[in-house]
Parts: C-alpha cells; sequence; structure tokens
C-alpha cells in the first residue's frame, strides 16, 4: 500500500504530546527571556536614538510573544487535566489540530523574532 492508514492517537499519545509542548514552551519562554535581557544589555551601551527606537519595537513584540506563550501553556494544562479526569459528555477544552498549529506557528514565530533580533544586535556592536 502506497500510505499507511493513520490511526487515532491513543490517550497514551495525546498526553505525550501535551507534555511535550509544554516543554516546548519552557524551552521558548527562556530563549525569550534571554533575548529580553540581551536586549536590556545592549540599550545600557548605547544612546542612539534610532537604535533605541527599534530595541523598543523588539522589546513590545517579545513581551507579547511571552504573553501569547503563557495563554497558550494555561490552553495545554486545560487539556492536560481533562485527559486525567476524561470527564463523561465532557468535549475536550481545546481541539489537538489548533494547540498543535499554535505550538508550530509559535516555534516559527520565535525562530523569526530571533534571527531578526540577533541580526540586529550584531549590526549595532559591529
Amino acid at each position: 500500500m502506497a500510505h499507511e492508514l493513520l490511526k487515532d492517537p491513543t490517550h497514551a499519545e495525546f498526553i505525550e504530546w501535551c507534555s511535550a509542548w509544554i516543554r516546548i514552551l519552557k524551552t521558548l519562554r527562556a530563549e525569550n527571556a534571554a533575548l529580553i535581557n540581551q536586549l536590556a544589555d545592549a540599550l545600557k551601551e548605547t544612546a542612539r536614538r534610532s537604535f533605541i527606537e527599534q530595541a523598543e519595537e523588539f522589546q513590545l513584540l517579545m513581551l507579547a510573544r511571552e504573553q501569547s506563550m503563557i495563554l497558550l501553556r494555561h490552553e495545554i494544562n486545560e487539556q492536560m487535566e481533562w485527559l486525567e479526569k476524561q470527564p463523561v459528555g465532557v468535549p475536550a477544552p481545546h481541539l489537538y489540530e489548533v494547540l498543535k498549529g499554535d505550538i508550530e506557528g509559535m516555534v516559527q514565530e520565535h525562530d523569526r523574532v530571533r534571527v531578526a533580533f540577533l541580526v540586529f544586535i550584531n549590526q549595532e556592536v559591529s
């Protein structure tokens, strides 16, 4: 057969996915915090107005991403809690496909912002 039929994920697989997503978010939040600290350090070293203005834009973006990560972590924790209880007749609080898409989008956005920020910082110190 050219392709295998996809089987429905097991309860354990759903829990494993949620746990992995929580770990991914923990890593992204730590990296985001490190970028914010790097930005703060760079601001101590310059008085150029154009740099400060662009740095403020990065800071706002990073803080907004932090809030988004906190919200997504909360949604995944709600999903984990539901999986542990499995209440009869109560639908899952979030669709797995949506959570998966949100995580993938968060990782892509993080990578995009991180690269843009590092280019910005390296131009300043060069």
